[in-house]
């Protein structure tokens, strides 16, 4: 057979739309997955550190061990500015498919989310040729697999899914690329299938991700920004889309043959956009825990962006001597014009910072003996601190319903132990989900805050949800329904070519597959 195993990601995929979907018999593919798969809720990282989801699912390791939450641009211990994880930094041997070829299967791993590329692999590998994630660069293992697929299919049809404009030709334009890109990962992945037999077949498509975070409001009649006389292809983009990744999912599970195990994964769901995370900057200066001069580098922020796009709407480009230059590098040199600090954390004046988390809100203090420029001692001041933010985050409200907006607020040590990684934020802050979106809140302390979401620069309407789904189907397998977590996927694939998972990860091996692991045969 083609594959022994087959792992396909979907990613940020509504679960739940899904469901329905299949049921109302649009999603062929997921119809028959539901009457013979195993079917897994999975418990994710989405309330803590959302962007860990695929780093879990690839490792076994939890989102608080590994330490990567936003990868584009976090704090890491001991420096006071924010900036990207690099590629050197991520270690590809944890990841199951380098795994199970140091083992001596034959494996393929192609556009796995947030993954480098692992030296001497027995199998080939593909980074960031169609993810809506794109950190660090488009190559391949050996690097004549990318030119043989650019060579036959061309450049990916999208750049990135945020410069579409948001105008009726942008979105068409942008619609259109996904579906060429569906396409296009469907005709790569049915042809490497059936090139050789391989142990393990893993590959991520992404286009659900940037569907849904571009597209959901022509979908929900309930979104603010919702038009009801908005055309057809537009309110039915968010299915049409799904149905061709339904429709690929299938051509790629019959491509890879009927003994094959198939484990496909909705990783983080989609849904309202609903924020207040971007709501903590404001908070935190309020109530006296933000740098000094921070509303005038807030000032020069809003200046170094309407500059960016009034150059950007007049010639379509920016250039600074022989090289473009984007807005945040623009904000840079705007901000470095006026003399105020970058990062808050670079401010002796600061006592806490917001960090950027993906749908959570995140807050880091600045610690003595951690930070650069530490102002708030470890021990009885951290605690006393933590507890009045924790006070004060929880007593604010929305200003026109009159409900908090906070949902809770976990620490560190709450939600992941005392072996948790010194990149992660201190504090995490969970916002409601059910007041619609957030772009405003009030409390005694810190009165009235109002901060918009939608941006013409990040267009997106749509956001992550807490609903993942794993189904399992092949020979043997039990068709059932349960919970798992999302460390478990990467043992159980172990488990199902016969390696041993390796020590210290959080995952474990799902129980219902015990008969199918090969070490056990």
């Amino acid at each position: 057979m083609p594959a022994k195993i087959l792992v396909l990601g979907l990613d940020a995929a509504e679960a739940t739309l899904i469901e329905r979907w299949a049921a109302e018999g649009t999603l062929t593919t997921f119809a028959a997955l539901a009457k013979r798969a195993a079917v897994f809720r999975l418990d994710t990282p989405l309330e803590t550190l959302p962007e860990g989801i695929w780093h879990e699912l690839h490792t076994g390791l939890s989102a608080g061990k590994i330490g990567r939450y936003y990868v584009t641009n976090q704090i890491h211990n001991g420096e006071a500015k924010p900036r990207p994880v690099t590629a050197a930094e991520i270690d590809p041997e944890e990841f199951f498919w380098t795994q199970a070829g140091r083992a001596g299967h034959r494996i393929a791993a192609l556009d796995m989310v947030h993954t480098v590329p692992a030296e001497n692999l027995n199998g080939l590998q593909l980074f960031e040729w169609g993810l809506h994630d794109r950190h660090f660069s488009t190559m391949s293992e050996p690097p004549e697999l990318l030119a043989e697929i650019t060579q036959r299919h061309g450049a990916h049809p999208i750049g990135s899914c945020d410069d579409h404009g948001a105008t009726p030709e942008g979105y068409q334009s942008l619609l259109d690329g996904l579906t060429r890109s569906v396409e296009a990962k469907r005709d790569i992945y049915c042809d490497l299938l059936g090139r050789e037999s391989w142990d393990l077949f893993a590959a991520t498509f992404a286009e659900s991700h940037c569907v849904g975070h571009q597209f959901w409001h022509f979908l929900d009649p309930g979104h603010p920004r919702h038009d009801p006389a908005a055309p057809a292809e537009f309110a039915d983009a968010v299915k049409q889309i799904y149905a061709r990744l339904d429709q690929a999912l299938g051509a790629v599970i019959e491509a890879a043959g009927e003994e094959t195990v198939v484990l496909v994964v909705a990783s983080h769901g989609m849904g309202l956009y609903v924020g207040g995370y971007q709501l903590l900057p404001e908070v935190l200066l309020r109530l006296g825990l933000g740098p000094a001069g921070a509303q005038a580098e807030r000032g020069h922020k809003t200046k170094a962006r309407a500059l960016y796009h009034a150059l950007r709407g007049r010639y379509g480009f920016i250039t600074g001597g022989k090289r473009p230059f984007s807005k945040s590098s623009l904000g840079r040199r705007v901000r470095a014009y006026f003399g105020t600090p970058i990062s808050a954390l670079d401010s002796p004046d600061t006592k806490a910072t917001a960090a950027l988390n993906n749908r959570v809100g995140a807050i880091r203090l600045n610690l003595k003996g951690r930070e650069p420029n530490g102002q708030v001692a470890p021990g009885n001041e951290a605690g006393d601190l933590i507890g009045e933010l924790r006070q004060e985050l929880m007593s604010l409200e929305h200003p026109e319903l009159g409900e908090p907006i906070v949902d809770r607020v976990l620490t560190a040590q709450e939600a992941f132990g005392a072996d948790r990684h010194p990149d992660v934020p201190d504090l995490m802050v969970v916002f409601r989900t059910d007041l619609g979106q957030l772009e405003a809140c009030r409390s005694d302390r810190v009165g009235l805050i109002r901060r918009p979401l939608f941006s013409p620069h990040k267009p997106r309407t749509g956001d992550h949800t807490t609903e993942s789904r794993l189904w399992i189907a092949g020979p043997g397998v039990p068709a059932q329904s349960g919970r798992a977590r999302a460390v478990d996927l990467s043992p159980t694939v172990l488990r199902l070519l016969g390696v041993t998972p390796p020590e210290g990860i959080d995952g474990r091996a799902i129980d219902c597959l015990h008969a199918l692991y090969a070490d056990n045969r």
